[in-house]
């Protein structure tokens, strides 16, 4: 649409306002984007609402990626509330410009202007950041945590540092891991890939049960039949080799029977497992002196409101055996809370929603639900059936979940277990425990 601006009498003044107000768009000046705000829906051509106008704000804050130029519609200080044409190629090359965050994760070579869930969470992102800046400008000082990187693991956060979302994307992304596990020439199971967190400096990773319960099958019909490797980066190179620390058995009997499912459902109770790193798969590379990690968060009160959080994982639903080797991506997202649920009773916050996101995918198992504070509040288990990521909802299980899952089956509390120490924790584990587990797993598979 082109407007040529001319002088107008009186009677074409009224015209103009007319063809104006028929216009498929509103026009407001001086739109300002709320500090509570964050994209939540997709948004694409033709879409309208507060959202958009709020989109093309924050579009043309930076010249590169400018709806229109200054007092045209849709450019700063004329933003509609109408998703055209103009738009769209504004969305376009703001994806273009933060490809590593939006198109590399989701294996795209150019932006297609829709705003999905990675697009979103960069979008997220640059509103905390310069919510912060505004904050300095009026000099109103946010204080920043140091990095999370201390001597010891505490279970309970006591700490209200608020991280940016950038910051707590690093910081996931470092202790994120990818658990890779394949069988010898094929095998009775096809690859399976999960995800992992690093939870202690030490290198404990908490994973799924579903997914950890697969070290017990290592020398399952030969020595070193099922090979389990550590991976991390982006993409998921091989770096470590893990040792079972400890699975829920209750899980583990509950069920076994499922090992061999190609779509196995469940619950998400006691689905979790830990394991510790105990050497590198290069011999010539040492093990750090210290993990990057996320403490966990095992506050039974971390869920009372609705809250940002950030999804971080490896998905792998959409992409095939060879493509997860070679080319397997950490992928994160800004998500909020929504219902909470007790396994037993309602009062009690077991497992969570996240919504959809592209983590909603398989491989996410065992991904990781990070707070402001920078501390781990949920580990991704399952999420229900839909033909999208975003149609799809995720769920992933408390830290306080954990802490009183392995209170009750153990008769031990989860902080001493981290107290102690976690190689002779593996030995004791694996010489006691880890027998009976894998023999219950084998007689599922051996009854099929």
């Amino acid at each position: 649409m082109r407007i040529t601006f001319l002088k107008l009498s009186a009677p074409a003044c009224l015209t103009f306002a007319l063809v104006l107000l028929s216009l498929p768009f509103t026009l407001r000046a001086d739109t300002t984007i709320p500090t509570s705000f964050r994209f939540e829906q997709t948004l694409k051509q033709r879409a309208r609402g507060e959202d958009v106008r709020y989109l093309q704000v924050l579009l043309n804050r930076d010249q590169e990626t400018r709806v229109n130029a200054p007092g045209l519609l849709g450019g700063a200080g004329s933003e509609t509330d109408f998703f055209g044409g103009a738009t769209n190629r504004a969305v376009i090359k703001f994806q273009d410009k933060y490809a590593t965050a939006i198109l590399k994760p989701a294996d795209l070579k150019k932006g297609n202007g829709t705003v999905g869930s990675l697009t979103r969470m960069k979008l997220n992102a640059l509103l905390l950041t310069a919510e912060r800046e505004a904050l300095k400008m009026a000099d109103q000082t946010v204080a920043i945590a140091p990095p999370i990187i201390s001597e010891a693991l505490s279970l309970t956060a006591t700490t209200t540092s608020q991280f940016s979302f950038e910051e707590i994307n690093v910081k996931t992304r470092e202790a994120l891991v990818n658990i890779l596990c394949t069988t010898k020439r094929g095998g009775s199971f096809d690859p399976l890939s999960g995800s992992g967190v690093i939870v202690d400096p030490r290198g404990i990773i908490l994973t799924n049960a579903h997914v950890g319960q697969f070290f017990l099958l290592k020398d399952y019909l030969s020595q070193g039949f099922i090979d389990c490797t550590i991976r991390t980066g982006a993409p998921a190179r091989n770096k470590y080799r893990a040792t079972l620390l400890y699975i829920s058995p209750v899980w583990i009997v509950e069920n076994a029977k499922k090992i061999s499912e190609d779509e196995a459902t469940g619950t998400g109770e006691n689905d979790f497992a830990l394991l510790l790193i105990q050497e590198p798969t290069q011999k010539d590379i040492p093990l750090p002196p210290v993990f990057p990690f996320i403490p966990m968060d095992t506050r039974d009160d971390s869920f009372q409101t609705p809250r940002y959080v950030l999804g971080a994982g490896y998905p792998a639903g959409l992409l095939s055996g060879i493509t997860i080797q070679r080319d397997l991506y950490p992928t994160s997202s800004e998500v909020k809370t929504g219902r909470v649920y007790g396994f037993t009773t309602a009062d009690i916050p077991d497992i969570f929603s996240i919504g959809g996101s592209v983590l909603a995918q398989h491989g996410s198992s065992g991904g990781a639900v990070v707070s402001t504070e920078g501390k781990l509040v949920g580990l991704i288990v399952t999420s229900s059936m839909g033909k999208t990521t975003d149609e799809r909802n995720l769920n992933a299980i408390t830290m306080s979940h954990l802490r009183a899952s392995y209170q009750k089956d153990t008769g031990e509390s989860l902080a001493s277990l981290f107290a102690g120490d976690p190689t002779a924790s593996v030995q004791k584990f694996n010489e006691i425990v880890a027998p009976g587990l894998k023999q219950k797993l084998i007689d599922a598979l051996t009854k099929e």
